[in-house]
């Protein structure tokens, strides 16, 4: 009998020690300061309240950026909690909902096609110890020429279609990360294929592709590479 009560003392000291709440979490990180510069998620336990950074973790839950939530989770107290951490674990119960955040989808492609008004030229040059290629596209002009000192150029005017359809590709691109992709093949090396890089030149700053062989790219430049050389053959 004793021990019985001792167990329900146990278990009622348990329970009291959780809380189950409902959470509110938004769609996007923001910049905090925790014990260091950190990203933090949003959120509130009302609709009607302010949205609050959450400088915690949430045991179970993976986060998507993009997507609102409505969360249960059970709230418990951390005995000797460290100096610099929370006092609390929260624990995922369920998701109650996943919404798709429209308006931050549709800020994303506004923020893609401002990238693409940005971008100035779009820059293809190749070149060994006894060689030089360079085609440089912008919205106006398309100029080709072989002579290193870039002096003697070859140009024709740059359609609206043409600048749109490598605006389209360039869009497909993680600009930050081009000079991390793989090149496919590796003749350069012995001069067996000209050098290449691609150049793509925004308002802000240059992106510079790694070096790959002559007419065989890295696959994510593949399509922008192609039409570029492609255009450049319409220059006698």
């Amino acid at each position: 009998m004793n021990k019985l009560i001792l167990l329900l003392n146990l278990l009622f000291l348990f329970s009291s020690c959780k809380e189950t709440k409902q959470v509110y979490i938004a769609s996007h990180l923001v910049d905090c300061t925790g014990v260091g510069p950190q990203k933090c998620m949003l959120y509130k336990e009302s609709p009607r309240d302010e949205w609050a950074y959450f400088y915690d973790t949430i045991e179970g839950f993976e986060y998507e950026e993009g997507y609102n939530y409505t969360l249960e989770v059970a709230v418990s107290n951390i005995k000797n909690p460290p100096a610099d951490g929370s006092s609390l674990r929260y624990t995922l119960i369920k998701i109650s909902s996943k919404e798709k955040d429209q308006e931050m989808s549709q800020n994303i492609i506004d923020s893609t096609i401002s990238q693409q008004e940005k971008i100035v030229n779009v820059v293809y040059e190749a070149s060994t110890r006894g060689s030089f290629f360079q085609v440089k596209i912008n919205k106006d002009l398309i100029e080709k020429t072989k002579d290193r000192s870039l002096k003697e150029k070859s140009s024709i005017k740059c359609s609206k279609e043409n600048w749109e359809t490598i605006l389209s590709f360039i869009k497909n691109i993680q600009l930050e990360k081009i000079n991390t992709l793989k090149s496919p093949t590796g003749k350069r090396a012995s001069d067996a294929a000209l050098h290449a890089r691609l150049k793509i030149i925004t308002q802000a700053q240059t992106y510079t592709s790694v070096g790959f062989d002559h007419g065989n790219p890295p696959e994510e430049i593949k399509q922008l590479v192609k039409t570029i050389l492609s255009l450049s053959e319409s220059i006698e």
